[in-house]
């Protein structure tokens, strides 16, 4: 009596497939895996042929002597790297590079943070201030930098003959070793700012006006509301600026090509820069190679750390 009412009891075939229903499901799991995987492999050949095949050739390169002038190419194994940092024509690039990188990423975002709350809630004439801030980075960037060329020439610049006009001393913004770095900071800055203040803006955008208004009702201040408030719920939003300004701003080519190629002397050599003299320049291939691989290896390491920070900003 009891078998027939555990038969007849409503849920329980459901409760126990049996083997042929587990079969049909392992037999369906293993055809989304097989699409999955066929899904993917044409993009996984072509990250091969694009990235990892010109990477371990940049690597078997950078342990060889390969350069125009000689006639013959073997291997040197690891003295491309012990001259590279041996050199301290290196260190000088890289710490360059790393001021660069700082400087510029500090004041994007301080500029670009401070914007966006001056135009978070702006209602009239909201959109156009946003168009009008995004310009320069809708403009071509080569556009760009050749125009700042004619702003900053000392000889017939307008920034020069205002200064002039008014009694100021006008410097050689690109022809100075003091001024040039600074400038191309600034210049980035002018570029790059308008990307930070998309990020921010969206994310000002996220949090709730009734949190701001409840804590100015229990008495906290503009500053408070923002440093206690904004500043914290925005953190995941600064991390993604971050990494992703600090890792373009660290490849930095163009500008430095246009506005002063790499001088005044060699006051704005920086890391991604040297690697093309030293391969396109003076056909160094295999000390580009190892300089190219170190590189690599700071963006990536550079990388995982700010995504690592990203994971606990959004973990808080």
């Amino acid at each position: 009596m009891s078998e027939i009412l555990n038969r007849s009891a409503p849920g329980s075939e459901s409760a126990d497939p049996g083997p042929p229903a587990r079969h049909v499901r392992s037999g369906a799991a293993a055809q989304k895996t097989r699409a999955r995987r066929l899904f993917i492999l044409p993009l996984g050949l072509l990250l091969g042929v694009l990235t990892i095949i010109p990477t371990a050739y940049i690597l078997i390169v950078s342990f060889t002597n390969a350069a125009s002038t000689n006639r013959s190419t073997g291997f040197v194994w690891f003295k491309n790297y012990i001259d590279m940092f041996s050199d301290p024509n290196y260190w000088a690039v890289t710490l360059r590079t790393v001021a660069f990188v700082c400087f510029a990423v500090v004041l994007q975002l301080a500029i670009g943070l401070g914007v966006a709350v001056a135009t978070n809630g702006l209602r009239r004439g909201g959109s156009v201030v946003r168009a009008l801030i995004l310009l320069p980075m809708a403009a071509a960037p080569i556009a760009t930098y050749f125009n700042w060329q004619q702003l900053l020439n000392a000889s017939y610049g307008p920034i020069d003959y205002l200064l002039r006009a008014v009694g100021l001393p006008a410097p050689d913004w690109l022809g100075q070793v003091n001024l040039a770095l600074p400038t191309l900071v600034v210049v980035d800055t002018w570029q790059w700012t308008p990307f930070v203040f998309i990020i921010l803006a969206g994310g000002l955008a996220t949090i709730p006006n009734d949190l701001l208004e409840a804590a100015s009702v229990d008495g906290a201040s503009g500053w408070q509301r923002f440093t206690r408030i904004t500043v914290p719920l925005l953190l995941p939003y600064i991390a993604v600026a971050v990494l992703f300004r600090a890792i373009d701003a660290l490849k930095t080519f163009d500008s430095i090509q246009i506005l002063t190629s790499g001088g005044p002397g060699s006051s704005t050599i920086m890391m991604n820069y040297s690697i093309y003299q030293q391969g396109i320049s003076f056909l160094q291939f295999g000390k580009a190679s190892a300089s190219a691989v170190v590189f690599l290896i700071i963006c990536t390491l550079l990388a995982n750390i700010l995504l690592r920070g990203l994971t606990r900003a959004e973990k808080k």
